[in-house]
């Protein structure tokens, strides 16, 4: 089965999301939603989606967000890949403290490499769905 680059792009920005995804290998459609885990159960106005996915499960194929271990590898590689030292030792050292992705985050947010992480990160979900097809 091969998606288009649009497909896997749309897909890993959902995943980046917190959202679960859904590929529907004939009409080439895809649908989502909340992930129950986050949500102890997937919202009201979600219930369509469910019910449409349910009934045709064979023809799906579902893709898997990345979990808290693989998110904090992103972040870890992404500081690895970074040629400013000093701030590569900034984020590792946040990342070794307790809350890592809140001193993370925090730490991105208020830096010039913002828009750097964002681009790593979603480079890493694209091969994330990738691997998974």
């Amino acid at each position: 089965m091969a998606l288009s680059e649009e497909h896997i792009e749309e897909i890993a920005g959902l995943l980046d999301c917190g959202l679960v995804c859904f590929y529907h290998k004939i009409t080439k459609s895809i649908e989502y939603h909340p992930d129950s885990e986050e949500f102890y159960s997937v919202p009201e106005p979600w219930h369509d989606i469910l019910d449409k996915i349910q009934a045709d499960r064979n023809n799906y194929i579902r893709f898997e967000k990345m979990d808290s271990n693989q998110a904090f590898r992103v972040m870890e590689n992404f500081a690895w890949s970074l040629t400013d030292i000093d701030f590569r030792d900034q984020i590792l050292a946040r990342l070794s403290k307790r809350k890592p992705f809140q001193h993370f985050k925090f730490l991105i947010d208020s830096s010039e490499y913002r828009q750097d992480w964002f681009d790593f990160k979603k480079k890493a979900y694209i091969e994330w769905v990738k691997e998974q097809i």
